[in-house]
């Protein structure tokens, strides 16, 4: 069944370690307080070493884990876990690399249906996956269902692209996490962050780059950029300014 969980509470000298492993307890996208409201998510770094003051999104889309066909799946009987075959596309796809994402349904039969998953097989091109999921589903599947795969949001984030999005904001570097080692990242509160060159005033909505990797920029609505927060000074570029995340 679904689960609901609480957030972790740790020292700030807690939010500064370098995990190997995900210690007992934590979980990808585990949320955590500090003082002044602040809150942190616990996040694993991706292709390279995290740089403080940078904003981060998750890893970029890959759309060969979208619209993806699957097998007809009954719902499971009370107290056994919920399997679903799903086709794999052209990607590889490695032990864990999707456990605690999101698999939504796109397609109906139980179209707008969401589930976690809790494991999977691996496979290449063109595999049939196992996924196990959460809860039972809420519609029986057919052959006419199609599903999305995303990963957990946290896990492999990277410095925000200079450009274009290819993910989600997911929050701000605290400190210089390695690549392929687990820490916290901040999503909520005062913060400092790198400020690129565009031009705003104190007080103004900022967004995800558009011209410099884990910059903050102005932001405008209704462009392809996501709004991150507000800046409490104005645009110094080179510089890490103070900004109230609201990226939770």
């Amino acid at each position: 069944m679904a689960n609901i969980t609480g957030p972790a509470f740790l020292s700030y000298t807690d939010l500064y370690a370098n995990d190997t492993t995900i210690p007992s307890g934590l979980y990808l996208g585990a949320r955590s307080y500090g003082d002044g409201g602040k809150m942190f998510r616990y996040a694993l770094a991706g292709g390279s070493d995290l740089v403080k003051g940078n904003l981060l999104q998750e890893r970029a889309e890959d759309t060969q884990f979208e619209n993806m066909a699957v097998l007809a799946q009954a719902i499971a009987t009370a107290g056994v876990l919920q399997t679903v075959p799903v086709t794999n596309g052209s990607t590889t796809v490695a032990a864990h690399d999707f456990d605690g994402g999101s698999l939504s349904v796109y397609t109906t039969p139980d179209g707008g249906s969401e589930y976690k998953i809790l494991g999977h097989t691996t496979g290449g091109s063109g595999a049939a996956l196992t996924l196990t999921i959460d809860r039972p589903l809420q519609t029986a599947w057919t052959t006419s269902t199609k599903v999305n795969m995303k990963w957990n949001p946290w896990s492999k984030v990277i410095q925000a692209p200079a450009t274009t999005q290819t993910g989600i904001p997911v929050g701000v570097a605290i400190y210089a996490i390695p690549t392929a080692t687990y820490g916290w990242v901040q999503t909520h509160g005062e913060a400092a962050v790198l400020s690129d060159g565009s031009t705003f005033a104190v007080g103004s909505e900022v967004g995800t780059p558009s011209g410099t990797a884990g910059c903050v920029t102005v932001y405008a609505a209704g462009t392809t950029h996501a709004k991150v927060g507000s800046v409490r000074q104005a645009a110094a570029s080179g510089h890490w300014i103070s900004i109230f995340l609201q990226i939770d």
